[in-house]
């Protein structure tokens, strides 16, 4: 049995989300579009990597000392990925 989807309390907030979601693809593309690939898609990136640390120092949603260790680790990354791609629009 499945619960309930509560619709009348949800539909709201539900599409206020979907709004912010799709202004906020429109505006990856966008600024893919106006500053190419290499510098777009690094600015898409660095936000992905912004709304983490919201995710950690905000909302609490990574608990433990070696989940957050694991999420600087993979952050770590990410950004070695964002340097890379903007150094792509130079050449």
């Amino acid at each position: 049995m499945l619960p309930s989807f509560h619709f009348k309390v949800m539909w709201l907030p539900g599409c206020i989300a979907g709004t912010l979601w799709s202004i906020g693809n429109v505006g990856s593309i966008i600024s893919v579009h106006r500053l190419g690939e290499g510098v777009g898609y690094s600015v898409v990136q660095a936000s992905m990597f912004v709304s983490g640390l919201w995710g950690i120092f905000w909302y609490k949603e990574v608990k433990g000392f070696w989940e957050r260790i694991k999420w600087f680790c993979s952050a770590i990354v990410t950004l070695i990925g964002i340097l890379l791609l903007s150094y792509e629009h130079g050449s």
